[in-house]
């Protein structure tokens, strides 16, 4: 078992699942992301005119469960009372009392469900790092390859780790004037994927982080 968050973050090589638990992954994120503010200078050359503009990112805690798809995880065996549980502060409030946890994930939905989630887990690690320094993509959900999709967001981050391609996507939020994490999801490299689907035919923005401020 990882024992502090310091580990966590020095991590060479990815953990494995049953090192990991709901609290240490809240600590982590509180720590790293939740207290500061990102700031990232976009260079968007999409049209004739190169675009500058400036954006702040912050990762709020009411994001966290979305974030690890901890609803998505037990949806179908949660009612819409229940899962409220499962989502934003209420469901952060529950993984720090120790009500929600990876046992009790595991035991509340079936085996398939909480596997097609682990690699969140288990990738978690790098969301820092990513922020340090992502690449990114201007997001365009009918431009994706293959299979049709349901992630949208209007600015993708990512970068390549362990034979893996990890991504943050971000919005706007109108109502708190900065721009927060909506998704982040990992797609394996493997011999007949290049961990490319979600980006490789998309619109390359340059990102450059100018500032990360203490809240």
């Amino acid at each position: 078992m990882i024992s502090s968050i310091k580990d966590l973050y020095d991590l060479e090589n990815n953990p494995k699942i049953n090192d990991l638990s709901l609290i240490l992954l809240a600590e982590f994120y509180k720590e790293y992301l939740n207290r500061y503010c990102f700031q990232y200078r976009i260079t968007d050359q999409t049209g004739e005119d190169k675009k500058e503009y400036t954006i702040d990112l912050r990762f709020d805690l009411e994001n966290f469960c979305h974030l690890l798809g901890i609803e998505k995880t037990v949806k179908h065996v949660k009612n819409d009372v229940e899962i409220l549980q499962y989502k934003g502060k209420m469901g952060w409030d529950n993984i720090e009392n120790s009500k929600i946890t990876l046992a009790s994930l595991r035991k509340s939905t079936t085996k398939g469900n909480f596997n097609k989630n682990k690699d969140k887990y288990v990738f978690f690690y790098k969301l820092p790092k990513l922020a340090e320094a992502p690449k990114a993509v201007l997001f365009n959900k009918e431009k994706v390859l293959g299979n049709p999709t349901n992630i949208d967001c209007e600015f993708l981050f990512y970068d390549q780790y362990h034979n893996a391609t990890i991504h943050l996507g971000i919005v706007y939020d109108e109502e708190l004037s900065y721009y927060v994490p909506k998704t982040f999801f990992v797609e394996r490299i493997t011999a007949s994927k290049d961990g490319l689907r979600f980006v490789g035919n998309q619109q390359v923005i340059t990102v450059r982080k100018i500032d990360k401020t203490a809240l």
